[in-house]
């Protein structure tokens, strides 16, 4: 209408936005659909306030029915009718509590500032208000269902009153988007991050600003936005206010990822001194521009309290003063190694993206098993220790310098690996003889081996042959040679080649040796093979010789004893067996003896050496 056009933003709220403005200014829509539709959110006026033909707006009087203000009414003498709007203000008073039939009203601006409200009570019946103004009042809390399903509210202030505890998600209910919430200078001490940002919803300010005490930030329901692909727009000021984590570092998320979900908005920081260490840092590394949303506009009124190097400093002047960035940093205690004799110190530095683990010269054994968590790589350093082994650590993949100077090193184990060819590893002062086969999945210029070298041997060519192949830039020289790189080394070592030929020749011979011990094994084991093939042959009952060969024995016939132990006691036991082919292995057995002993000669019988005997019955 004129120079107005409808415009719902949410689809909810009844808005109209001016035909003529300034949010399609090529200003405002270089950076993106989400800028202008907050700006239109936020520029955008209700119905009510528009001088519609159909629309009637009015004001509701009040009656107090006692003195203790618990008691009222609503009074209107004009006719209700839905496309009549109510206003309903009563600042300066003494209620307690809302009148008791304000649900039968088509409420669209309530103002109870200045009254002694201890809580907002039951508003959920005003499904058309657009604003509640309960500033300056004795409230305590508020709970999440306080403004549930109100899809017209858009304007919020309950500034000034005495909160000191918000329910979670108070913001982005089920069917609400409030884009303007107020809540400056109240009490709180605790302030959730959904309270802070809103998923996938235009806000135009959350103010928390000029708080009585210092907020520390939460995030309860560990809200990511990467992991959900959430959109975050709105303005929030914490102007005046002491807080433990910048609202957007709470997130889990990348500050430079941070960007990509946080297009529009910003943050007001106004008048504000600040901690300048790794919390201001990990914005540092932004466009200025970006920098300027995320942690307060006009930084030119807001200067560093802390550390004392930075104190008094203007934060945009320390923006571009990169020569003081290395004084931006935090002591980490949480994860910090600490065992026996072995203690680190923890430092977050932002500006250089690194977590700097110094555990020099502290009598290490090993490298440390647990660090403190971090988003950043881990700078670890560990010269002038006794450790003698490098062993699998699962924090690997996230170092970026890995120094190990004036350390006995005498072996890596297969884990390294798991570093990156980012990585810098420095080992000067070694003692390895060789490296791990698994190396050659790294690029070699990973490693710094200084002045200390390997052998150069056949064993350890390899590694000459990987580094040529990628091209090493940092030596390793040879432990065995004056000032020979094991590179050079692999086009001199020609005994390698025939050292290698012969041992290809004596590696062919194994096989065959192997064949003709197995032929001379059988040979000499030939009864026991016939024995043991004997067994899974099918036994044919209607013979009286159930086996083709029965038993073997050797014996040395001009021993008395073993003769006489055959034939006394071996025979006669096997005479006592009533199984057929026992009995008939005893009766073949004393006739084949019988006719070897008295002719010498048999068919089934073998004379071997040291006059032995073997029966074949």
């Amino acid at each position: 209408m004129g120079s107005y056009t409808y415009c719902s933003i949410d689809g909810m709220k009844d808005l109209w936005c001016k035909n003529q403005s300034s949010c399609y200014t090529n200003s405002h829509s270089k950076y993106g659909f989400e800028f202008i539709n907050q700006c239109l959110a936020c520029e955008a006026i209700p119905e009510w306030e528009i001088p519609l033909l159909n629309v009637t707006y009015l004001s509701l009087d009040v009656e107090r029915t006692n003195v203790e203000g618990t008691v009222s009414m609503l009074l209107t003498d004009q006719e209700l009718n839905s496309t009549t709007y109510f206003r309903f203000v009563h600042s300066h008073g003494y209620l307690k509590l809302l009148p008791r039939n304000i649900c039968e009203f088509n409420i669209v601006f309530i103002d109870v500032s200045y009254n002694l409200f201890k809580d907002i009570g039951n508003i959920s019946c005003l499904q058309t208000l657009d604003t509640l103004k309960m500033n300056d009042n004795i409230i305590t809390f508020v709970s999440n269902n306080t403004f549930a399903e109100m899809p017209k509210l858009r304007y919020v202030d309950l500034s000034r009153n005495k909160i000191s505890k918000l329910d979670f998600n108070i913001l982005n209910y089920p069917k609400t988007n409030i884009l303007h919430f107020y809540l400056n200078a109240n009490y709180l001490h605790q302030l959730d991050v959904g309270n802070v940002l809103v998923q996938n919803n235009t806000i135009c300010r959350v103010s928390y600003k000029d708080n009585k005490y210092p907020i520390k930030i939460s995030n309860i329901k560990n809200f990511n936005p990467k992991k959900s692909n959430t959109l975050l727009c709105g303005n929030i000021d914490f102007s005046n206010v002491r807080f433990n984590f910048h609202p957007y570092m709470i997130l889990g998320t990348n500050i430079g990822e941070l960007v990509k979900f946080a297009r529009c908005g910003k943050l007001e920081y106004r008048g504000a001194k600040y901690n300048c260490d790794c919390s201001v840092a990990e914005f540092f590394n932004l466009e200025y521009s970006d920098f300027n949303r995320f942690c307060g506009s006009l930084l030119t009124s807001s200067t560093c309290q802390d550390p004392e190097p930075l104190r008094g400093i203007n934060i945009k002047d320390l923006f571009y003063n990169t020569s003081l960035h290395h004084l931006m940093t935090c002591d980490v205690q949480d994860g910090c190694p600490k065992v026996g004799n072995c203690k680190c110190v923890c430092t977050s530095h932002p500006i250089t993206d690194s977590l700097i683990i110094d555990c020099s010269n502290q009598y290490c054994n090993d490298l440390p098993d647990v660090v403190p968590k971090t988003r950043h790589k881990i700078v670890l350093l560990m010269e002038g220790n006794q450790i003698q082994s490098v062993s699998s650590k699962y924090y690997f993949k996230d170092v970026k310098i890995l120094n190990l100077s004036r350390n006995p090193i005498q072996s890596f184990d297969e884990s390294v690996q798991n570093f990156t060819n980012a990585a810098e590893i420095i080992i000067t002062d070694h003692l390895l003889d060789s490296l791990p086969r698994q190396v050659h999945l790294l690029d070699p210029n990973v490693f710094r081996f200084g002045l200390k070298g390997i052998p150069c041997n056949c064993d350890n060519r390899w590694i000459g042959e990987w580094r040529k192949l990628k091209e090493a830039r940092y030596p390793l020289f040879c432990s065995n040679f004056q000032n020979v790189l094991i590179e050079d080394f692999i086009s001199h070592s020609t005994n390698c080649d025939s050292k290698q030929d012969n041992r290809l020749a004596f590696y062919s011979l194994i096989p065959l040796a192997i064949i003709i011990v197995l032929i001379w094994k059988l040979r000499q084991l030939r009864y026991d093979v016939k024995v043991f093939k004997s067994q899974f042959l099918p036994i044919d009952e209607n013979i009286q010789r159930c086996w083709q060969t029965d038993i073997y024995i050797s014996f040395d016939e001009d021993n008395d004893d073993v003769r006489w132990f055959v034939f006394h006691i071996l025979d006669k036991f096997c005479r006592k067996k009533r199984t057929k082919h026992l009995h008939c292995l005893s009766r073949l057995f004393t006739w084949e003896y019988r006719r070897a002993k008295h002719r010498q000669e048999f068919a089934k019988f073998q004379i071997l050496p040291n006059n032995t005997f073997i029966w074949d019955v």
